[in-house]
């Protein structure tokens, strides 16, 4: 080390700092080296490799303070540290050789060449050329350590270690917590320390008490317990859910405890949302029901109102006539007044009934305030009987539809070639199985039968209805 003292100040101090850089590069090494899962006798020398080459570097910079030191005092010391030297150079050669045999690759000897600078026969040997070896060595060690921490974060983060499995666990969604049965925590991700501090206020302590506390323990506001499907959830203040499950997992004579916690945001979502259909349904079809249970009443009233207004009009017409007669201080025909009274029964019986239109029409209304849509294309048969029976089959087919299918839609078509046609088609739930005939289509049936016609039913690709009556068998 005596050529060193010819170097000024500077440049010692350079490689003061350049040896204090290699140190810490190679701890940052020998950090990755131990973090790695272990895997054999060959792991092990070759991380003891790597604890001797840092024992050598503090050698080197412990050469370097000893040629500072004796500047600064203002002689010329010799070298120091012989021994150690030599053991830290034998350490390194051991545990290089061996590290090559159990790999079977060349790399380790570079490191035991590089040690070989360390030994006082080199620096003997070398002479006044000792600097520049002293210098290639730190040079190779610094550019050694920096390659090794590169090759062994990468490994670490990219193959099955301790590290990748706690980077792969924390990356997930799920929150995983590994306890002991005494309570002692093993293992806990990211995401289930997040939980614990939402409903808790701190992290996970204890496994036991955390689990205690999930089952019936006081949980931080905001949050809250619920119920999906049976199971206990956790409603958080962001409005996300949590399912939590327990398993345990035997290990050899122990038995280990697992507690998962799982996003179920979006089954709560999707329940939450069923039950307000359901009960939106539900409502619907009270009301629905009601005013079907109702409709005959609707029809009446809609009956006696329309009565009511004939009444009003004809007892109107005639007794302004007499009012006017009257005024006119007029002696009023008594045939006149014989033929106002025969003739007002006959008056107030003609339209007793409304025309089939009119039913349709009445059906389109009455049903547009449930907000079921009643739909007519074209129109009803000449022949009044037909007419009328339509209109009647009609009504039966939105009631069934809108009670039994829960339709919104019905479409009525109205045409003629040969026969008088109708076609009904909705929205509604088509029938599950083959359709039971009650008294509402058997009604139908019969009526259609009465006027020579037929009537088909079909599921298929959804419920319609097609009544058909041949205008020959009508006209006879």
């Amino acid at each position: 080390m005596a050529e060193f003292y010819r170097f000024p100040h500077w440049a010692l101090t350079t490689l003061v700092m350049a040896a204090a850089l290699c140190i810490v590069f190679q701890t940052r090494a020998i950090s990755y080296s131990i973090r790695r899962l272990p895997t054999g006798w060959v792991r092990r020398v070759e991380n003891g490799m790597e604890c001797a080459i840092l024992g050598m570097l503090f050698l080197f910079a412990a050469l370097l303070a000893q040629v500072q030191y004796g500047l600064f005092c203002g002689f010329l010391a010799p070298s120091a540290y012989g021994l150690v030297r030599q053991a830290v150079f034998l350490l390194t050669a051991v545990l290089g050789t061996t590290a090559a045999v159990g790999m079977e690759l060349i790399w380790p000897f570079f490191a035991v060449g590089g040690a070989a600078v360390l030994l006082p026969l080199t620096e003997t040997v070398t002479g006044p050329a000792y600097p520049v070896f002293f210098l290639m060595s730190m040079a190779f060690f610094l550019l050694r350590s920096v390659h090794i921490c590169v090759l062994r974060r990468r490994e670490l983060y990219t193959q099955l270690s301790s590290v990748s499995v706690k980077e792969a666990i924390d990356t997930l969604h799920t929150g995983l917590l590994f306890f002991r049965r005494s309570g002692e925590l093993l293992l806990c991700n990211r995401s289930m320390e997040e939980l614990a501090r939402q409903m808790t206020g701190q992290p996970v302590q204890d496994g036991r008490l955390f689990q205690r506390l999930l089952e019936c323990g006081p949980l931080c506001g905001g949050c809250a317990r619920e119920v999906l499907g049976g199971q206990q959830v956790f409603r958080l203040p962001d409005s996300s859910v949590w399912s939590f499950s327990a398993h345990e997992l035997p290990m050899g004579r122990q038995t280990m405890l697992l507690l998962t916690a799982d996003d179920v945001t979006e089954h709560w979502d999707a329940v939450t949302f069923l039950a307000r259909q359901n009960q939106a349904l539900e409502q619907r079809g009270q009301e629905l029901r009601s005013t079907i249970a109702h409709l005959q009443a609707i029809c009446e009233a809609e009956e006696i109102a329309r009565s009511k207004a004939r009444v009003h009009d004809l007892l109107g017409q005639r007794i302004s006539l007499l009012l006017r007669a009257l005024r006119d201080d007029r002696q009023m025909d008594e045939s006149l007044l014989l033929d106002f009274a025969r003739s007002l029964p006959t008056a107030l019986r003609e339209d007793r009934t409304p025309s089939p239109a009119h039913r349709l029409e009445m059906l389109r209304e009455t049903f547009q305030g449930m907000e079921v849509s009643v739909e007519f294309q074209g129109a009803l048969p000449e022949d009044g009987a037909v007419a009328d029976s339509f209109a009647e089959i009609a009504v039966e087919c939105v009631t069934n539809a809108v009670r039994h299918g829960y339709a919104t839609r019905i479409q009525f078509h109205f045409f003629q070639n040969d026969c008088w046609r109708m076609t009904v088609t909705d929205n509604g739930i088509p029938p599950a199985g083959p359709i039971r005939e009650g008294g509402g289509i058997g009604g139908m049936r019969r009526r259609v039968r009465q006027l020579g016609g037929r009537m088909e039913l079909y599921t298929v690709p959804r419920f319609r209805i097609e009544l058909s009556v041949p205008k020959e068998a009508v006209e006879k």
